[in-house]
């Protein structure tokens, strides 16, 4: 059950960045496809989604380091069952 839990935090914690990237990606393109007004607006949701990527890498970077942790501490868990 605990191998399931670590599987579902992480996919859940993947696929939220994932999404809240693509939803700023596609309104950015709905804007910059509008008109001119709307290409110069949408600007604004190229800076989200840049700052989602760096805070995706991060994220992935911490996501990574818990992920050993956890799974370490559960193989031992199950190799040295007192």
């Amino acid at each position: 059950s605990r191998a399931m839990s670590l599987g579902l935090r992480l996919s859940a914690n993947v696929l939220s960045g994932h999404l809240l990237m693509l939803i700023l990606g596609s309104l950015m393109f709905n804007l910059m496809g509008s008109s001119m007004f709307g290409f110069m607006g949408g600007f604004m949701p190229m800076a989200g989604v840049m700052a989602m990527v760096i805070l995706e890498f991060a994220m992935s970077m911490i996501q990574a380091y818990v992920w050993c942790i956890l799974f370490s501490g559960y193989v031992k868990d199950s190799m040295y069952t007192h």
